[in-house]
């Protein structure tokens, strides 16, 4: 990663969405994000960790169902990567196996598997429970650019847990302390991302979205301020991929979430602050619709 991704350019890209809170808002969460991010590079995998206190992402979703025979599965990709206790816990009772397949863009994108739990990996603390999920992505007639490629960035993908009635350029993989692992191989390529646990939420609905962008992206998804669904744009320009997770409601933890909640918003009166964020984008909403309206010509019958 070049020099120049520091978190100021960072924001500056996760912010610059067109349907986003206001600018007082932007500097609230800019002044409370903490940032800690490792990039390393080897052969045919890559491995990006970025925790965020508070940060934005998105996604969404059309598509079709196709075959996934060809695909190594989530525990195959989790020992190719080294990581034998959670190739092991991919294949246990524990396990959500999804399997799953969309098409969006020019992309197959197939869901593997989820699964929860302690000491997985090495990428945390083993004391923490983590969420991991394993997602493939296919060019069909065409294979997915090596990590060595110079053109391997070219067009950037977004995995991320989303939460039903959350604000989701707030709650995402970032806010999550997520990260993910690449790799390659035979064309395809294959991410492992690593959060925290999505069981807490389980209650409440959890997505897993996949768009072709670095940060959450508003214009890729919409948000129902009213209901809380997320689901993709159809107008977007790109990847946007939505799979509704089944998770176990039994494994929710109010608890928990009211802790994340606090620590994301600075503050246990969590729900003031949404209602601040939700009249901030309807305040968005009425100076773009004003525009608009301001830009239409209406041209006189003349007959």
């Amino acid at each position: 990663m070049n020099e120049d991704n520091s978190i100021d350019v960072l924001l500056k890209k996760a912010l610059s969405a067109t349907h986003a809170p206001d600018e007082e808002l932007n500097q609230i969460t800019k002044k409370r994000m903490k940032e800690t991010m490792i990039l390393k590079k080897t052969g045919t995998k890559r491995v990006f960790r970025l925790a965020l206190t508070t940060a934005m992402l998105l996604v969404v979703m059309s598509g079709v169902a196709f075959a996934v025979w060809n695909l190594l599965s989530a525990d195959e990709y989790a020992e190719h990567l080294g990581h034998p206790a959670l190739a092991e816990s991919f294949k246990s009772e524990d396990a959500v196996q999804i399997n799953k397949s969309v098409s969006s863009g020019e992309y197959n994108i197939t869901l593997l598997g989820i699964v929860s739990g302690k000491g997985l990996t090495s990428f945390e603390d083993v004391e923490a429970e983590k969420s991991y999920a394993v997602v493939a992505i296919e060019k069909p007639g065409g294979q997915m650019p090596d990590t060595s490629d110079e053109d391997y960035d070219e067009v950037p993908f977004l995995v991320s847990p989303l939460v039903k009635g959350l604000v989701p350029w707030h709650v995402n993989i970032f806010s999550m302390g997520g990260g993910y692992t690449e790799s390659v191989i035979d064309g395809i390529m294959y991410r492992l991302i690593e959060c925290d646990s999505i069981n807490m939420f389980a209650d409440r609905g959890v997505y897993l979205a996949i768009s072709s962008s670095t940060f959450y992206d508003n214009k890729a998804f919409d948000y129902d301020f009213t209901s809380g669904e997320i689901t993709p744009n159809p107008d977007y320009d790109g990847v946007n991929v939505i799979f509704d997770l089944p998770l176990d409601k039994s494994k929710a933890d109010p608890e928990k979430v009211h802790q994340f909640l606090e620590e994301v918003y600075g503050t246990a009166d969590y729900e003031a602050e949404m209602k601040k964020i939700e009249e901030a984008a309807k305040k968005t909403d009425e100076v773009n619709n004003k525009q608009d309206n301001e830009n239409i010509r209406i041209i006189p019958d003349e007959g």
